[in-house]
């Protein structure tokens, strides 16, 4: 049973430069519309369609704050309503309720720390002009000054070289207001979204790009014949490409990402065991049935959500190999390290022992020697037996003498014998 309530309506800005990117269709009365929303306070004097908004503040934990001591420091926080969450870049970390004045815009962030996009139905469009005037160092807009003009459908126009009409009309087009019915969407069904591929013989592994969700598509069945398996796995964050990479072989299938390395194996009767053999991770090679682990040979910066933007060096070992006993071991021999290097691919792409090319890609394509693209049907599939086979670090040998350490002592259950 479904319980009806009054409709939820959101009002969001979107910027011009965000048209411009394409990263959102220009928005028209009737149209499914989603976006990940940022907020931002309220300027002085406020825009005519400022809110205040009450919702729940939760700073990013361990994110290094933006700006600097003189021009003002800002935490990241989420900041979540009805129905709605935004990312909200605060003067000083904030958790619990708030009222804060401001209006939410479209935006183009997709992280770690992003809440989930917003969805919602367009049932109105204004189109949004500034006051534009000049300064010693050159123009800004006036905060203040917008007007507002009912639209159907936003202009399709590139925002970003907008000029105004005259020198006594100096308004310029900055974007459109959309009001957003957040009742009047479809349930959401959960979708396999193809990220990464691998064949052995007939078999082919498709990992989902980022729910641990795995299929197998069996090609020698007319049509092909596809089962899923729930994996005892972590969602990951979305991206635009893979978070895991699948190597196929004819007993099942190793499957890498980031953080880790599992082994699926699958049996006579269509089940697949589930083990977690490693909790490092990185790009991953199988090479002569050996599953190595390849890193970065020269120093390089990246962004680190504690520090900033931070220098990384290599390890001392670039290529580790998984040996017998499942432990990683390094790779020096210059020979087996170029071969192994010289062997990574992509992971949404993979081809067949007779040249058809495999490519995950949100759905599954095969495209044959003789240029013949064909899609396979993902969503008519049956749901495969899982049996996760769990470590106990308790018995691990190597964990003999830590764990009287990690272990509390029984409580006497009387204190005070007599």
């Amino acid at each position: 049973m479904t319980t009806a309530s009054a409709h939820r309506t959101l009002t969001v800005f979107v910027p011009g430069w965000i048209l411009d990117d394409r990263s959102l269709a220009p928005p028209a009365v009737g149209d499914l519309v989603e976006t990940p929303l940022t907020f931002g306070e309220a300027e002085t004097p406020p825009a005519s369609y400022a809110q205040t908004f009450r919702a729940t503040a939760r700073p990013a934990y361990g994110h290094m704050p933006g700006g600097d001591p003189e021009s003002g420091l800002r935490w990241l926080h989420e900041l979540s309503g009805d129905g709605w969450a935004a990312n909200w870049w605060s003067n000083r970390p904030t958790t619990g309720r708030v009222e804060v004045p401001g209006t939410l815009f479209a935006d183009l962030t997709v992280g770690p720390d992003s809440p989930p996009p917003v969805h919602g139905r367009v049932r109105q469009v204004q189109v949004v002009s500034h006051r534009r005037e000049r300064t010693p160092t050159g123009t800004r807009l006036v905060h203040g000054s917008e007007r507002l003009t009912d639209a159907e459908a936003t202009p399709r126009i590139f925002w970003s070289s907008q000029e105004p009409a005259t020198e006594d009309d100096p308004y310029v087009l900055t974007g459109v207001l959309v009001d957003l019915d957040l009742d009047d969407v479809p349930a959401t069904d959960p979708r396999f979204v193809a990220g990464a591929v691998s064949i052995s013989g007939t078999d082919v592994w498709v990992m989902d790009r980022a729910d641990p969700v795995l299929l197998h598509v069996d090609t020698a069945a007319t049509p092909p014949r596809v089962v899923e398996y729930l994996l005892p796995m972590t969602a990951e964050q979305p991206r635009v490409i893979w978070t895991r990479t699948v190597h196929a072989d004819r007993d099942g299938c190793w499957i890498t990402s980031d953080h880790d390395v599992f082994r699926c194996d699958r049996a006579d009767d269509g089940s697949v065991s589930v083990e977690r053999v490693c909790t490092e991770g990185g790009r991953s090679v199988v090479d002569d049935g050996r599953l190595y682990l390849l890193d970065t040979t020269k120093p390089h910066m990246r962004l680190d959500r504690r520090y900033g933007v931070v220098r990384v060096d290599p390890p001392p070992h670039p290529v580790r190999v998984l040996d017998d006993d499942r432990q990683l071991t390094a790779v020096d021999d210059p020979d087996t390290v170029a071969r192994v290097r010289a062997a990574a691919r992509r992971a949404d792409i993979a081809r067949g022992p007779d040249g058809t090319e495999w490519v995950a890609h949100g759905g599954l394509t095969a495209r044959s020697p003789s240029g013949t693209t064909q899609s396979v049907d993902l969503e008519t599939r049956t749901r495969g037996d899982v049996r996760w086979i769990q470590p106990d670090p308790y018995a691990d040998p190597a964990n003999r003498d830590l764990v009287p350490i990690l272990q509390m002592p029984s409580p006497d259950p009387d204190p005070h014998p007599e």
